[in-house]
């Protein structure tokens, strides 16, 4: 174990410099050497020498000879005059290999400020009993710092016999000496110790009851550690009682909930009512991880009486734990004065509560103040249960005014389609909220089975706002339904000759499909003899989802003596030459050729050439150098020129991408 100690502890620095050499035969000419390289060493020169040096010791493990000439040579090179430096580095190889023999060497340093550190580092890890013997003989011999130091390394070692010793320096009049010997008892952690430290935690006062505390609580925890629960678990017992410090009780429930979590139970119940926040706050921390009803029905019960911060602690944590038997507790704490209660209480409800939780939740939503209308908004969300939705729909036909409002959003929000004739009920509510929210909702929900109420909407909307969202809703749910439901549009769109404004709606509608006959009612309207209905067809078209309304665009922007609706018409050729396609690129610029004739405004030719600048071709570059002339979009121009004369060297001929 010693060696594979000693490996481990030399990886790190080895592999700084170096990988670590294959193991070869070593031989005592080479110790010498390498020492003499480290004993001039200062910090941050090169530690070549030393990974070397310690190589040879890794190598040499097997040779017990070969081991203790090495350790001979180091102990007589740490009495040389080598620097500092050099000296720790030939201590920490001490600490490694060391043995029986190097204690007489070191024992003597331990008493001297200048070697102190350095030998006690070396003989705390040195086995066997003759260190230990050594470390505890100096206890008497020295004072101050260095027996700090000393008996710090006692602990590092788990010296039981070093106990009397420390049990007396632990009365100590110095308290630095008296806190260092508790410390190290509590490290130590066999009975005598524990005893010691019970009864110095049982006389202590002023700042050594603390220390006495802690150090009793460590020796615990040794203890639990070891295995040892039930004399851990008394001294938690003990260390829980209120006149102790408040971060050693936290401690003392901390160990006690990990040695045995029932018998924490009657131990924290009154902590939860603790005066200090600390303590109450672990409290409830730890029984929200004891599993079982009893630590759920502990948490309510204390409840009532916790003030608002301890409050918003145990609804978190009991909405953790999931134990739907405290739904209760949250759908009364909504009620609480305190608004950070009600918000904790909303937002919990999101896991902890069923479909009897809508009511609760939406009245929050739509009256509570700001945390709390969130917080009910994202946990009517996220409310589960296979009634919850069939519920909500019921709740939104029953509501009314903001309620109805936010039950309505929360429906848009779940996906909950089956609210989508629910919400088309609502669209025509007086209130200018629930109106809002049902055609969103709509919107959101509505599928195929809903088009011909969606149209009928359309068809006899009251303004002209209700008629452009329902066409808008109505245009969505066809794109997401496809062309299988066009039929009542197409239906009504006809219908619609002398009502203009009932056949644009229709139109937007329209256009979010792919399907002939609805392309040919487009292309018929271009020609109206209503400006309003050609604009809206020429909009609808723009809109279209492949490039098949191009050549009537183009058509048109070359006929058309409207100058805004020939302008329209151009931008929407552009629009769909740019649509994604497979199209060589050379084609696509043959497309867009007639609308470079076409252009004259900045506007427009800036649109073009942003379009031909997904094109990279000599076709595209034609068309992008002959706009350079005009200084309105020159620059628009050379920029464009020069991202395509890179894209056609780096990808020439290819297609749009």
């Amino acid at each position: 174990m010693r060696k594979i100690g000693y490996m481990l502890a030399v990886l790190a620095p080895l592999t700084l410099c170096g990988q670590v050499s294959p193991k070869a035969v070593r031989s005592a000419s080479e110790i010498q050497p390498l020492l003499a390289s480290i004993a001039t060493y200062e910090f941050g020169q090169s530690r070549v020498p030393q990974a070397e040096f310690t190589q040879l010791v890794q190598d040499s493990l097997t040779d017990g000879a070969l081991v203790k000439q090495i350790e001979s040579s180091l102990l007589t090179f740490v009495q040389s005059n080598a620097t500092s430096g050099a000296k720790q580095f030939a201590f920490r190889e001490l600490s490694l290999i060391g043995s029986d023999t190097s204690v007489p060497i070191l024992a003597p340093m331990l008493l001297h400020s200048s070697t102190t550190e350095m030998a006690r580092f070396a003989l705390a890890r040195i086995p066997g009993d003759t260190a230990g013997q050594a470390l505890r003989d100096s206890l008497g011999k020295s004072t101050g710092s260095i027996r700090i130091g000393i008996i710090g390394s006692l602990a590092q070692r788990r010296d039981s016999k070093a106990t009397p010793a420390l049990i007396q320096l632990a009365s100590s009049s110095d308290q630095p000496t008296a806190e260092a010997a508790l410390a190290a008892l509590a490290e130590i952690a066999d009975r005598p110790s524990l005893t010691a430290l019970s009864q110095f935690h049982s006389k202590a006062s002023g700042t050594m009851e603390r220390r006495a505390a802690e150090a009793y609580l460590n020796c615990a925890d040794q203890f639990a550690a070891r295995g040892d629960k039930q004399i851990a678990l008394g001294v938690y017992k003990q260390l829980i009682a209120p006149q102790e410090p408040p971060m050693v009780r936290v401690a003392a429930i901390s160990g006690l909930v990990g040695v045995n979590p029932k018998e924490a139970l009657p131990v924290l119940a009154p902590a939860l009512e603790s005066n200090d926040a600390r303590v109450q706050f672990a409290a409830i921390r730890f029984l929200g991880e004891i599993p079982g009803s009893d630590a759920t029905a502990e948490l309510q019960r204390a409840f009532p009486r916790l003030g608002p911060t301890s409050k918003v602690r145990v609804l978190g944590v009991l909405t953790d734990r999931g134990d739907v038997s405290s739904r209760s507790l949250f759908t009364s704490a909504v009620q609480d004065q305190s608004a950070d209660v009600r918000a904790a209480a909303l937002s919990g409800l999101g896991i902890m509560g069923d479909s009897s939780s809508i009511a609760v939740l939406a009245n929050a939503a739509a009256h509570g103040g700001d945390a709390e209308r969130s917080a009910a908004r994202q946990s009517l969300t996220r409310l589960r249960g296979s009634s919850t939705d069939a519920a909500l729909v019921a709740a939104i036909r029953s509501s009314s005014g903001k309620v109805k409002a936010e039950m309505l959003m929360a429906a848009a929000d779940r996906g909950t389609t089956d609210a989508a004739d629910a919400a088309f009920e609502a669209i025509r509510d007086s209130d200018p909220d629930v109106h809002r929210e049902a055609m969103h909702a709509m919107t959101n929900l509505a599928g195929a089975r809903q088009i011909p109420t969606l149209v009928n909407l359309v068809t006899t909307a009251s303004n002209s706002t209700e008629r452009k969202d329902a066409g808008q809703a109505l245009g969505l749910v066809m794109q997401r339904s496809g062309d299988a439901e066009i039929g009542p549009v197409l239906a009504a769109y006809k219908k619609s000759a002398s009502d203009p404004p009932v056949r644009i709606a229709l139109m937007e509608a329209l256009s979010r499909t792919t399907n002939a006959d609805a392309l040919a009612e487009l292309r018929d309207a271009l020609h109206d003899p209503s400006p309003e209905i050609a604009r809206a067809s020429i909009l609808a078209l723009t809109d279209w989802q492949t490039p098949a309304p191009l050549p009537n665009l183009l058509a048109l922007a070359k006929t058309q003596t409207n100058p805004a609706l020939q302008i329209l018409a151009l931008r929407g050729y552009i629009k769909l030459a740019g649509l994604p396609s497979d199209r060589p690129n050379a084609e696509s610029a043959k497309l867009l050729a007639p609308a470079a004739e076409l252009a004259k405004e900045p506007a427009e030719r800036r649109a073009l050439l942003a379009v031909l600048a997904n094109y990279p071709c000599k076709e595209s570059l034609d068309i992008v150098q002959s706009m350079a002339s005009d200084a309105a979009v020159a620059a628009e121009a050379k920029a464009a020129a020069t991202r395509m004369q890179a894209a056609m060297r780096g990808a020439p001929g290819g297609r749009q991408r």
